[in-house]
């Protein structure tokens, strides 16, 4: 079955910058990626690029405490606040975003899930599910718990202030490969979708999949530690196995070409190789600084 080109919803983009690695905890190191790629995709678009770039920085030093059994709840929650007052302040159509960590995704997607009434499917582009509680994380870090958050259960500070929670049913794990035993239970349980790498052996037929079940608008977060670090080595979190990043750009220009991509997300980058940032900004240069 062939589908015509998805009519791309006009209007604002707004290009966020968000270099908070609190949710990681351990460094800063995920947020000097950020600005590092930030930099690079952000001012590669030339002189037709209007839209300015927002950011909303983080102390690169910082003494976080444990609340809730989330390490640095209230840096985070407090920046998430900062994120959702300025979305509802500009009101975009659209987000592309590079983050230090997973966590800085619960404005940006809450915010889009409310804009368009809960009727975009967001495809988490990781080796890592990110489905823990603050009950069942063996870290309390917060990027292994954001997902699960953003549907609904997690930090009151956080939940209590979701834009629109997602449902099971618009969530699609894409290349997870180590999910922790109540991760893939929780999964299991309310049936979200585990896409393996079929998904990047045929991008075509996964980005058809999400056509035929039934959504047109994606938000796209692509947490770099899906790619295979035989391939690409500067992740924060490497995990063994996955797709290059070649077949991770190749999934990503099938969504774009046949779904309406509102939201596009890179975080989680560490310099870790020479040539990385030179590599990834070329990779990814195509899709900024709009959707």
């Amino acid at each position: 079955m062939m589908y015509k080109h998805t009519v791309k919803t006009p209007g604002k983009t707004l290009r966020l910058l968000l270099p908070e690695w609190q949710g990681y905890g351990v460094s800063n190191v995920p947020a000097r990626g950020a600005r590092a790629l930030g930099a690079a995709l952000f001012n590669s678009g030339g002189a037709d690029v209007v839209e300015p770039v927002e950011s909303i920085d983080a102390p690169d030093t910082e003494a976080l405490a444990t609340s809730g059994g989330v390490l640095g709840l209230d840096s985070i929650a407090l920046r998430a606040a900062r994120a959702r007052n300025l979305l509802r302040a500009r009101q975009p159509d659209r987000i592309v975003m590079v983050g230090a960590t997973c966590g800085v995704e619960v404005a940006p997607v809450s915010y889009l899930n409310e804009k368009y009434s809960g009727e975009i499917a967001v495809l988490w582009l990781d080796a890592h599910a990110d489905l823990n509680t603050p009950e069942s994380s063996p870290s309390g870090h917060f990027h292994g718990m954001v997902l699960r958050t953003l549907l609904g259960d997690g930090p009151a500070a956080l939940v209590d202030r979701l834009a629109r929670p997602l449902t099971p049913a618009q969530v699609c794990l894409v290349g997870a490969r180590d999910l922790d035993p109540p991760e893939a239970e929780f999964a299991r349980a309310t049936g979200i979708r585990l896409a393996g790498l079929e998904a990047f052996t045929d991008p075509v037929e996964f980005a058809r999949s999400i056509r035929r079940a039934g959504f047109e608008r994606v938000y796209l977060h692509l947490d770099l530690d899906v790619t295979n670090p035989d391939d690409f080595a500067s992740s924060l979190m490497r995990t063994a196995g996955g797709p290059s990043l070649d077949d991770v750009m190749a999934l990503v220009c099938q969504v774009r070409e046949q779904c309406d991509v509102v939201g596009f997300s890179v975080v989680e980058f560490c310099d870790r190789a020479g040539g990385d940032l030179e590599r990834l900004r070329d990779a990814l240069a195509p899709h900024f600084p709009g959707v």
